[in-house]
């Protein structure tokens, strides 16, 4: 009876020996792993949390060069909490699919657990404000947009909903256009604690034409038009001034030589001293808002 505690000192020692053995012979791998946070109804994450974590899986190589990550998934698991408050939960690893075998022995996760505010989750319709990129084609301006819907439905945690009142889209590429579009366009994921329940696309409609600008033409020459050949003008005649409004393209193409004042000769027969109405001539497409002047005194002589 006396051997018996050797024995039994012995017997440990061996079990201890081999599954020390047998632990030393096994492989690790890592591994990282999507993080999966649950919660009560009616509540959410205060705070952005980690997307993933590092987990450490220990087995036979043979077991292991079959395994995927895919295989397990790490959860931290709030559900027991529905009040507003700061709660720290252990982050749990579930085996699934091939997973299950036996001889993968041991799953370490890091960090092992998780601290997280939580908040009430509330909903929100807010306004839709589109966020632009690019210009449009030289001479032309976006002129009006319709978003629809303008209002969308957006839920998370109550501190960040209650001081939202916009929410941007995505950029709109406005390179190069010309003409009216419609485009479906997402709206911008900015803040990982928000979500969109009624889905996250509006569609926008932009409304798009030429520039229109205002100019003033300055040292304008008034031309006596179908003056009869024997008939000449006796003195230079002023300049004039004309205000126009137009397409900027077309506006910018214009060279002064364009843009005239004229007087009707016609009429004159003989020699003398007529005040005739002058009236503008400007390309086609331009929009005469003033001139000046309106009438001009000719002085009238024979060709000798």
């Amino acid at each position: 009876m006396a051997q018996w505690p050797a024995k039994a000192l012995s017997l440990a020692a061996a079990i201890l020996l081999f599954l020390f053995h047998n632990y030393s012979n096994l492989s690790e791998r890592f591994v990282n792993v999507p993080l999966r946070a649950v919660f009560a109804d009616g509540f959410t994450a205060g705070q952005p949390i980690p997307k993933r974590v590092r987990v450490s899986v220990r087995g036979k190589e043979k077991n292991l060069a079959t395994f995927s990550e895919g295989d397990i998934e790490a959860i931290a698991d709030f559900t027991p909490f529905n009040k507003k408050g700061t709660y720290r939960v252990p982050i749990q690893i579930k085996r699934k699919g091939g997973a299950e075998d036996p001889n993968l022995m041991e799953f370490k996760v890091e960090p092992i657990e998780l601290v997280v505010p939580i908040e009430a989750k509330v909903q929100k319709r807010v306004e839709v404000s589109p966020r632009f990129k690019g210009s449009l084609l030289s001479g032309y301006e976006l002129v009006q947009y319709y978003i629809t819907p303008s209002l969308i439905l957006v839920e998370g945690p109550q501190t960040r909903i209650e001081r939202l009142y916009s929410i941007p889209t995505e950029e709109i590429d406005l390179t190069g256009k010309k003409e009216n579009f419609t485009l479906e366009v997402r709206i911008a994921k900015n803040d990982p604690l928000l979500s969109f329940p009624n889905g996250d696309t509006v569609e926008f409609r932009g409304f798009v034409q030429e520039t229109t600008i205002l100019k003033t033409f300055d040292s304008v020459s008034i031309v006596v038009l179908d003056l009869r050949s024997d008939l000449r003008l006796s003195q230079d005649l002023p300049k004039g001034t004309i205000r126009v409004q137009g397409a900027q393209n077309v506006l910018d193409s214009i060279g002064g030589e364009q843009i005239r004042l004229v007087v009707e000769g016609k009429g004159i027969t003989h020699p003398g001293t007529y005040t005739l109405p002058v009236r503008p001539d400007t390309p086609a497409g331009l929009l005469i808002l003033r001139f000046e002047p309106t009438s001009v005194t000719l002085k009238v002589d024979r060709v000798e």
